[in-house]
């Protein structure tokens, strides 16, 4: 039989509000044709539209049981072209029992083996038809002993005072769920796979004075008047299962808005009252921080992509952040770290508006935050970003050399939040966008985003759009970097005889293949460098400039664009040394002529305000390049010939006392 029908009580949508979100979720399956992109969905019988979700948690808050009931509601659509007779439907035994499952009035037959539950329909549904199934479950306490960290999974509640394993002393009781990848078969009954996106409706009862933050927008809170109030959040846009989550503690809410698009978002903290403070006025990650992260991803990635923003600071967390549709969940530690917020941030658009079709593709997920997370910083600092990137290949060097050498795309057992998937992951995009310049690597975000927002990608699909805007076939980029394993260790050597410098590449890397790449070469003559750019593609290679002057040493990569290795070089310490430029030097434009793009490299000796601009041949300014506060150190521009007309033009670089320019010349 039913339990009592008042505790399972659903938000509804107004009729615009649902219809909406239904038209929405209708044209993201045609636009996917049926979710072609996922190999999982292949056999997937049906396909959900949405999950109505209502879960107790009274009594887990209130006398530490762990565990609480719940009711489901699930409606699917038939997604084969034959009729569909039952659905199958994924739930952790041991976290979850289902109790009943119901269509209407009717009561439905169910079978559990495996982890999966079989529900059998009443009378077959075709290709057209909709199904609802409602199923009333429980999830199960797990018990206290060794300690209920260890044993919780999916569902996590912790209570005042209590001492966790490994964790500071529990200061207040928080209940909250966290899935990733696999987890949320623990807690609620699910089609359990990152391509079934679907709409969501969750309502969550808990005692008076605890607040609970959700996915989507709050649509209403009630006063159940016995000391308990229910929740009830909406989320219109499709979600995956392990995205969809709930947390609950006596929050205080920091509340704020961004305007972007035209729409005016809420970003919402949600923190500990002793935290409220630092949410405002954070030295590291206020809200208005947050605010000005959303206003920048939003500038390169397009608007943001969902209705709400918020964010959950929580005590214990097992990880960094959760990227949980815009509601991620932080460690309370991580709560105001610029760094974690912004990684979490960023993938509202690389893994909840486009989601990862499958776990092989999830450095698609983590690769794309943590390089949005360095650019956050290159945004404010170009010094910060390059430091940020060598912190990223010495953990993942660090990684490679006492674990397992795997590619990131399918990685093995046990890695699939190894460090390559977020670090070298990082490095990929950086070196893409390196290889085919900011104009096309911004415009393949922006057609990877349009392309399947609100949908799944897998591998194959980033590397079409990469190759369609780059007009080019970088599978050999995709085969050596992300399908293949570790990375180049290069050496060098050079010998001068007249005007002609020959320089000698070697790869000389274990337990990986050849790669394939374009590698800057700095040749030092007294104080000034000549940059010379080659490919490099073989086991051993040697390449002849024309170098006038006498050479005093060579630097491979001297902009360190490339995650390699390459002994006995360190180009800081070169610097240091003094081998390298002192002045203030403007390096030739390479390549000179050009015609489309073009690199200006330039060299300040001393942290201060730098100015480059581009005059025509008349004296006209065309463009200021860079204009600014900049570190010292080699700095690099792109300079895209867009709407120029052929000439002879002027780049001009100017520094406090100083001025030096160089003549480029456009040919269309």
């Amino acid at each position: 039989m039913k339990p009592p029908l008042w505790i399972f009580l659903l938000l509804c949508a107004s009729t615009a509000a649902g219809q909406t979100a239904l038209n929405r979720i209708a044209a993201y399956r045609h636009h996917l044709g049926g979710l072609q992109n996922s190999p999982a969905t292949f056999s997937h019988s049906y396909d959900v539209i949405r999950y109505n979700l209502y879960m107790d948690w009274c009594d887990a808050l209130s006398d530490s049981s762990h565990g609480f009931i719940g009711k489901m509601g699930i409606t699917f659509v038939p997604s084969l072209r034959v009729p569909l007779d039952s659905i199958r439907l994924d739930n952790d035994p041991a976290y979850l029992s289902v109790d009943s499952a119901f269509s209407g009035e009717m009561a439905l037959t169910t079978e559990s083996s495996n982890g999966k539950l079989t529900v059998t329909l009443d009378h077959q549904l075709y290709a057209g038809d909709t199904g609802v199934v409602d199923l009333y479950y429980h999830v199960i306490d797990p018990g206290v002993a060794p300690s209920p960290d260890s044993l919780q999974k999916g569902f996590y509640i912790y209570y005042e005072g209590e001492q966790v394993a490994g964790q500071p002393t529990v200061s207040q009781t928080v209940a909250y769920t966290m899935s990733e990848p696999s987890d949320a078969r623990c807690w609620m009954p699910c089609y359990d796979d990152p391509s079934d996106k679907a709409l969501c409706r969750i309502a969550v009862r808990v005692p008076n004075g605890f607040v609970v933050a959700s996915n989507g927008g709050l649509d209403s809170t009630t006063d159940n008047g016995d000391g308990s109030s229910t929740f009830y959040w909406s989320e219109n846009y499709p979600v995956s299962t392990y995205l969809m989550c709930a947390t609950a503690a006596r929050f205080a809410v920091i509340r704020d808005s961004v305007t972007i698009g035209g729409r005016s978002i809420p970003v919402e903290y949600y923190v500990y009252p002793e935290d409220s403070l630092e949410a405002l006025k954070s030295n590291q990650c206020s809200i208005d921080t947050v605010v000005s992260m959303m206003k920048f991803y939003s500038s390169i990635y397009g608007d943001y992509p969902f209705d709400k923003y918020g964010m959950t600071g929580v005590e214990p967390f097992r990880y960094g952040g959760m990227e949980h549709q815009t509601i991620a969940t932080i460690n309370r530690k991580y709560e105001f770290d610029r760094r974690d917020v912004a990684h979490e941030l960023a993938h509202q658009w690389w893994g909840d508006m486009v989601t990862l079709g499958t776990w092989k593709d999830i450095w698609l997920n983590e690769g794309f935050a943590t390089y949005s997370e360095a650019m956050e910083l290159q945004h404010a600092s170009q010094t910060q970003f390059e430091d940020e990137m060598r912190f990223y290949a010495s953990r993942y060097f660090f990684e490679d050399s006492t674990q397992l050498r795997y590619p990131i795309y399918a990685p093995p057992e046990g890695y699939i939040f190894g460090l390559a998937e977020y670090y070298k992951g990082a490095w990929v995009l950086n070196m893409l966008r390196n290889i085919v310049g900011d104009s096309a690597f911004f415009g393949i975000m922006r057609r990877y985003r349009s392309d399947y927002q609100y949908g799944n990608a897998v591998t194959s699909d980033f590397e079409n759009v990469v190759d369609t805007v780059a007009q080019t076939d970088m599978s050999w980029f995709f085969d050596e970097w992300i399908r293949g394993k570790g990375y180049p260790v290069y050496t060098k050597s050079y010998v001068q005889v007249g005007d002609t410098l020959s320089v000698t590449i070697s790869q000389v890397q274990t337990n990986a293949s050849l790669f394939r790449m374009p590698i800057d070469i700095g040749v030092y003559s007294g104080k000034q460098m000549t940059l010379f750019t080659a490919i490099d593609s073989v086991g051993q290679q040697t390449f002849k400039f024309y170098f006038e002057a006498g050479a005093d040493s060579v630097v491979l990569d001297p902009s360190n664009k490339i995650l390699a290795v390459i002994p006995g070089q360190n180009i800081t310490e070169v610097r240091q040394n003094g081998n390298g430029p002192v002045d203030y030097t403007l390096l030739q434009n390479y390549p000179n002529p050009f015609n489309g793009m073009t690199r200006v490299v330039y060299h300040v000796a001393e942290a201060g305000m730098v100015t480059v601009e581009l005059f025509d041949i008349l004296g006209r300014r065309v463009e200021t390049l860079a204009h600014g506060f900049q570190a010292s150190g080699l700095h690099e521009i792109r300079v895209d010939a867009g709407n120029l007309a052929s000439g002879v033009y002027v780049c001009l670089l100017t520094t406090p006392g100083r001025a030096t320019a160089i003549k480029l010349v456009l040919e269309k």
